[in-house]
């Protein structure tokens, strides 16, 4: 009878490691599974935001393209580019600060030197 008692008790202790060692297995996997998850969802939520801003993206383009269709489009370019109809004459407007603004810039250091020995 020792002998039997003796060699269930090794069976026990074979089986405690077996069951031991899978336990632990079977965690490190759970883990691993359980980031892998993870990582997957955080992508998921990336691409849906990327999705959602595409989306947006995509209707002002089809705005723009439905725009760039209408005539009066168009012609508000042209008119951006300085083209006129026919019959029609385009009027420049220039500001008089931003001419005397550079004709104070283009005085050289001489002719202010100049100009104040002339007051």
């Amino acid at each position: 009878m020792r002998i039997k008692r003796e060699d269930q008790k090794k069976f026990q202790i074979f089986l405690f490691l077996i069951s031991t060692f899978l336990i632990i297995f079977l965690a490190i996997s759970n883990l691993r599974i359980e980031t892998k998850r993870r990582d997957l969802n955080k992508e998921i939520e990336k691409l849906q935001t990327e999705l959602q801003i595409l989306e947006k993206r995509n209707e002002e383009l089809k705005k723009a393209i439905s725009k760039a269709k209408s005539e009066s489009y168009w012609e508000e370019k042209a008119r951006e580019e300085g083209y006129v109809k026919e019959g029609e004459e385009a009027i420049v407007i220039k500001k008089i600060r931003e001419q005397e603004e550079k004709e104070e810039k283009s005085e050289t250091i001489w002719q202010r030197i100049i100009n104040f020995f002339q007051k």
